[in-house]
């Protein structure tokens, strides 16, 4: 199927029949779709083209039907519904438009080559395929197709007057002057053509006539523009005066001045020292001994300093480059044939000699660059596509492209050297700050603060710099920073010239409709990274494909990073514009669905890797069967795996619990109690009680009698580890209420086994043996060998505290039995042997206490279980000073000591204690320190 828009847009089949496409709005609609070239098209820009700004269901069921109709003339595979809108499918199909500009393309080679005849020849068929005075004719009224049509009416009279300069060195005036006289008359404001027209005319001897058209076009540029005639047609017109003929138009001369167009340097410029140094690599200098060669493409997200960086190094270099330095912006999308246009004019190419087509612009460059060092910086680039045609070919000149996009495509086909900027690390962040606030000395913890709060970036940070030097206290900026809900209008001059949501918005507003969505989602999370499920969950994405395009797309606009790991993050300042956004565009609804979205898929990834960590423990209950609208779970397969999984994620998952426990408690709590086989393994002690203490606020909140038990009981373990034995009791004495309230017998017999060993380890021994025993008896009736296992050892550890070692020795083995039943056998396990190795070691069978020892030291890692870990290490090296072997005790207890330092284990004064007692030991003295105490699970 062959489209055409070179005069009124018609589809054309393969027999050469015209497909009609209905009627006029159905004429309409693929006009606009034409236009877009194969991009999506909006329902509202479609909407508006046909009915006006009317916004009602009833026009997206009249634009649904109208499509329909438009597939079944045209095939179903042709129009294709996206994200908001509809496509063209233009794969496959013909294009007049595509077979002009090959034509044009072709002629303007052989023109380059010297081939006059084949490149007429080319262009004349290029203006054949013109239907129409104009591209879309009857369609053109609308803003899409209008801009469309401009484009291909600007390319045609550029084509048609090269194609006339070629006639006119070929001799062919006589035949051009009816034509040109009707051309010249509908275009009055092109010089170049009237040019032309005045050459055919006196060359045919109409000297008279071709004096007239200078003047009618004199008078139309003073009337209309207020401007004199151009040096092309000044120049001619002299000539004409003078009885001269010129062979062809003649062109203006221009004095060759190196450029030295480079901004001034920034008056303020800290740290990197390594982007420079990347520059100097890549590029090189003469004076260094390298050929300078390549080019570089410096990206980064707005405000990262790329064009302070570049204009640093450029000024430092600019007598390496005697051949000029070009500063070409492009921002607003300038058309690359546009800006090397003014490139050759900047290196001595007079306007008139400056070919027309984008090819024979872009080789011209190359060709003055190759004899001259020039270097040459584009800012503000939005594509490959713009820069592409300045990349140098032979010679020594240099090519620094700065942009906010990666610009991949220029790294992959053209070998350009990619530079990322990343945000400012603490140290240099703190002098430029100091450097913009015009201050010295210590740095106080409110520049500390005020840095933080800028994040990295240094725009935010040239801001607050700007304030203090005019006299803010830093205190008081502090104060109005800290709040994220009007840190970004802050974060500006108080001239709004330099503000930090516009340069982050401007990167929004280049945006698709979807990239924007999922931009806004994204500023719903409070995490720097977060993993790709967890993206597509707060987007409502079920696609891996669709969620990996929409994550590409952000990532190449620098508006979000792909970690090494795959997390997607963001950084903290476009993260409040992007939840900032939310509360303008979406909403209250829509958010909300967004966040529970998230906390499903936090809960049923954290579920799973709970089941991996601790099978047997109380948790947010049975969730296997996985909703079908996440994606990107994480893959699992053991233990080790899901604790790897829960270390990166615990911060993310426990901002989410503080986040949203009142917002959310239903989906909270099972999040907090989820998390309580690795808080127990992994955790500071502090940490496992703040989240839980949040979750038994969320599961109260959320009428959950079950997640409060559970919680409850999680944070009289967390309380026992630290000794804190009233909050404990307290603690376990609520869970088992509500598990008595509930008839969870498991969970009872839980807490009064966890209740005994608190009892135990604070001495009131005989307190301790009935919920012991209650605890052996209701896991033996239930037959459960996680509740056997857990009443025995703590148990075993009763009877080890009141010195009746057989007995604490037959409960150690029991607990072992149980342990071998459990779906959590190694880590169950550990603490047995954590116990036995203790108690033979106090019996004086130091080589079986080390082999007990050891075996937990390999289990405890092989269930990512810090804390037991260190405890087994702990004996270990009582088992290596009773062999007094002093520098093997040292270093368990050593590698033991920095496990528990930032847990905030109970042990850890003991511990480093004997550590000093270790130190300090004399290999003469037959005394050895005293043994450690037991291990207990509460």
């Amino acid at each position: 199927m062959r489209f055409e828009v070179l005069g009124p847009p018609r589809v054309v089949d393969a027999t050469g029949s015209v497909v009609p496409p209905g009627r006029r709005q159905h004429e309409l609609v693929l006009a606009c779709l034409l236009a877009a070239g194969g991009r999506t098209v909006a329902d509202s820009t479609l909407m508006t083209a046909l009915w006006g700004h009317d916004p009602s269901d009833t026009r997206h069921g009249a634009l649904r039907v109208l499509v329909h109709h438009l597939r079944r003339r045209l095939g179903t595979e042709t129009i294709l519904r996206a994200t908001g809108g509809y496509r063209v499918v233009l794969d496959g199909h013909r294009l007049d438009t595509d077979e002009f500009s090959a034509l044009v393309d072709a002629a303007a080679r052989d023109e380059a080559r010297g081939r006059l005849p084949e490149a007429r020849e080319h262009y004349r068929a290029a203006l054949r395929l013109w239907r129409g005075a104009e591209a879309y004719q009857g369609t053109a009224d609308i803003d899409l197709v209008r801009a469309a049509a401009d484009h291909l009416a600007e390319q045609r009279m550029t084509a048609y007057e090269s194609c006339v300069d070629i006639e006119l060195s070929l001799g062919l005036h006589r035949e051009l002057c009816a034509e040109l006289s009707a051309v010249a008359g509908q275009n009055p404001l092109r010089e170049r053509l009237q040019a032309q027209l005045m050459l055919a005319l006196v060359r045919s001897d109409r000297r008279a006539e071709a004096l007239a058209v200078y003047e009618r076009t004199r008078r139309i540029l003073v009337d209309e523009l207020g401007a004199d005639p151009g040096t092309r047609l000044q120049q001619l017109y002299a000539a004409i005066l003078r009885e001269a003929a010129p062979a062809v138009v003649p062109s203006a001369a221009s004095v060759v001045v190196p450029p030295a167009q480079l901004p001034a340097p920034p008056s303020t410029f800290v740290g990197r020292q390594d982007e420079l140094a990347a520059l100097d690599a890549v590029i090189g200098t003469p004076r260094s001994g390298r050929r300078i060669s390549g080019s570089m493409v410096v990206t980064g997200s707005g405000g990262m300093g790329k064009t302070a960086l570049v204009t640093r190094w450029a000024h430092r270099h600019r007598e390496s480059f005697p051949g000029g330095q070009l500063y070409l912006d492009l921002d607003n999308d300038v058309p690359a044939t546009v800006a090397v246009a003014r490139a050759l004019v900047d290196l001595g190419v007079a306007p008139d000699d400056v070919p027309p087509q984008a090819e024979a612009r872009a080789a011209r460059l190359r060709s003055l660059l190759s004899g001259r060092t020039v270097l040459m910086v584009l800012d503000n680039v939005s594509s490959a596509e713009q820069a592409r045609p300045f990349l140098p070919g032979s010679g020594d000149s240099a090519l620094v492209i700065i942009s906010r996009n990666r610009l991949d495509g220029l790294v992959a086909r053209d070998g350009a050297h990619p530079l990322v900027l990343t945000p400012l690390p603490v140290e240099p962040a703190t002098r430029l700050l100091q450097a913009i606030a015009g201050t010295s000395g210590p740095v106080t913890g409110d520049i500390r603060t005020l840095v933080a709060l800028c994040h990295g970036l240094p725009l935010a940070i040239r801001i607050v710099g700007a304030h203090l030097r005019l006299g803010a206290r830093p205190g008081a900026l502090v104060v109005a920073l800290q709040d994220e809900r009007t840190r970004l209008a802050r974060l500006t001059t108080s001239d709004g010239d330099v503000n930090v949501r516009a340069t982050i918005a401007l990167s929004y507003r280049r945006l698709a409709a979807a990239e924007r969505q999922l931009l806004r989602r994204l500023g719903l999370s409070d995490a720097h990274a977060i993993p790709p499920g967890a993206v597509a969950a707060l987007a409502g994405i079920s696609s891996g494909a669709v969620l990996t395009d929409l994550i590409g797309r952000l990532a190449t606009a620098n508006l979000v990073a792909v970690e090494a790991d795959n997390r997607i993050s963001i950084h903290q300042l476009t993260r409040i514009f992007a939840r900032e956004q939310g509360h303008f565009e979406d909403p209250s609804a829509d958010r909300a669905s967004a966040e529970r979205q998230l906390l499903r898929w936090y809960g049923q990834a954290l579920g799973d890797a709970q089941r991996r960590i601790r099978p047997a423990a109380g948790g947010a209950g049975d969730r296997t069967i996985p909703d079908p609208r996440h994606v990107f779970l994480p893959d699992l397969p053991d233990t080790a795996a899901a604790v790897r999984w829960v270390d990166k994620e615990a911060d993310t998952i426990a901002g989410l619990i503080a986040r949203f426990g009142r917002t959310h408690p239903d989906l909270v709590w099972p999040l907090a109690a989820d998390m309580r086989g690795w808080l127990q393994r992994r955790a500071s002690r502090d940490t496992w009680i703040a989240v839980t203490e949040q979750g038994v606020r969320s599961a109260a909140l959320a009428g959950s009698t079950t997640g409060e038990a559970t919680l409850y009981g999680s944070l009289g373990v967390a309380h026992s580890f630290l000794l804190h034995r009233a909050e404990a009791r307290a603690a376990y004495e609520r869970a088992g209420a509500l598990f008595g309230r509930s008839g969870d017998d498991a969970g009872r017999a839980d807490v009064e086994a966890s209740l005994g060993a608190m009892l135990a380890d604070s001495g009131a021994l005989d307190d301790a043996l009935p919920p012991l025993l209650r605890a052996r008896q209701l896991g033996a009736l239930l037959d459960d060998p996680d509740l056997i296992f857990k009443a025995e050892l703590n148990l075993g550890y009763l009877h080890r505290r009141a010195d009746r070692q057989q007995d604490a020795f037959d409960a150690y083995t029991a607990a072992l039995t149980a342990a071998e039943r459990s779906t959590d056998r190694d880590w169950l396990a550990a603490s047995v042997h954590t116990n036995l190795g203790r108690l033979h070691l106090l019996r004086g069978d130091v080589d079986r206490a080390g082999r007990h020892y050891d075996t937990a030291v390999r289990l405890a890692r092989s269930t990512g279980d810090r804390l037991r870990e260190a405890w087994a290490l702990h004996g270990c090296s009582d088992v290596a000073a009773e062999r007094r072997d002093i520098p093997a005790a040292v270093a368990a207890l050593g590698e033991a000591v920095t496990i528990l330092e930032p847990l905030g284990d109970r042990r850890l004064d003991e511990m480093r204690g004997r550590l000093s007692e270790l130190l300090s030991f004399d290999p003469a003295d037959s005394r050895h320190p005293p043994p450690a105490e037991d291990a207990v699970t509460p």
